[in-house]
């Protein structure tokens, strides 16, 4: 009869924390709330069916407070410190799992069977296919006896599965804040080139045969992107508008051969978000190099529509640069998403 208090209360802080969970975005929330309320639901009636079994309230207690916590990490307000550094989300999970553990020393023996499956696949989502634990339970379920004695080896498992996928997510996140801190920098580099040249027509050249014309004194034939003769505040302006155009056509061609995975954190974003720079500095460093001479062959720009058409091709062409990015992220998704049908790439 302990038991009836503590699932009572339980369930009457339910509707509260709903509230409270819906009150700030985030489609985790809603993740935390759904999972914790299909582990207290289990919890709840497993305590009643194993009613009188000594040790069950406490370890029903504790379970309790694994997802008193998640709420608590769940229904507070994200600033952009927590954004960055996950403490929300990895405590509302990592109190969600460690609740799920619990509930696996609180499941009737005649359930442990049906949850090995279960706990085989977090294993071999996140462990090595070598894994001593992983490979023992395997055995055990290939056979169909697991029991009362298989508790230990479960919840050790499921432990060295969530463990394993919180390290994976861990990485996710630092490789998203590298990719934002480079997006910052470089942002800030181009934006300094760009007002430079504004300031200083001069100081960066983006006007077609400039150097090759100047060696031979003819620079009053020069072609520039705006149109003008001559050097003018607008060149490199333009140049880094058109670079970011086709960063843009090379964002929306990658997005036909992207798949999403589910997992803590996205990449997609800060990895768009770096390929507009990134194609501003493309486009503005390939003028430069076409306008320098040292292009074996090239006879130099000749039109304002060139220099803008080159100006796009070098804005794609940050793909190049931008592509091991790209590579380095799909194998940190993979490796962090337990939805990987296969093996995720080497790192």
């Amino acid at each position: 009869m302990a038991a009836e208090p503590a699932v009572h209360e339980s369930e009457a802080s339910d509707d509260a924390i709903e509230k409270e969970v819906l009150r700030w975005p985030g489609v985790w929330r809603v993740y935390i709330a759904s999972r914790s309320e299909e582990i207290r639901a289990d919890a709840n009636r497993c305590l009643i069916a194993r009613q009188g079994e000594p040790g069950l309230e406490a370890l029903h207690v504790a379970i309790d407070h694994h997802l008193a916590l998640a709420a608590k990490y769940a229904t507070e307000r994200q600033g952009w410190r927590r954004w960055l550094t996950g403490q929300a989300i990895e405590g509302a999970w990592s109190n969600v799992y460690g609740a799920a553990i619990l509930l696996y020393g609180l499941l009737p023996a005649s359930e442990l069977n049906a949850r090995a499956p279960e706990v085989i696949a977090t294993g071999r989502a996140y462990l090595p296919s070598d894994d001593a634990r992983l490979a023992q339970l395997a055995a055990r379920a290939t056979t169909g006896d697991i029991d009362e004695r298989d508790r230990s080896l479960l919840q050790s498992v499921l432990r060295a599965g969530y463990h394993a996928a919180s390290i994976e997510s861990g990485r996710v996140r630092s490789f998203r804040n590298m990719l934002l801190g480079g997006v910052v920098a470089l942002t800030v580099i181009v934006a300094g080139l760009v007002g430079i040249a504004a300031l200083w027509p001069s100081a960066i050249p983006m006007c077609g045969n400039g150097t090759l014309l100047a060696s031979l004194g003819a620079r009053d034939n020069q072609v520039c992107p705006t149109g003008i003769g001559a050097p003018s505040s607008g060149d490199v302006p333009l140049v880094a508008l058109i670079g970011m155009l086709g960063a843009a056509l090379a964002t929306a061609a990658s997005l036909s051969t992207r798949s999403e995975l589910s997992t803590r954190y996205s990449l997609a974003v800060a990895q768009n978000l770096l390929k507009a720079p990134a194609g501003v500095a493309t486009a503005i460093v390939g003028l430069l190099i076409l306008n320098s001479g040292f292009v074996p062959g090239f006879g130099g720009l000749s039109s304002q529509t060139s220099i803008l058409v080159w100006a796009m091709v070098f804005g794609y062409a940050q793909q190049v640069v931008t592509r091991f990015v790209d590579q380095r992220a799909n194998t940190l998704l993979h490796a962090a998403s337990p939805n990987a049908l296969t093996s995720p790439p080497p790192r």
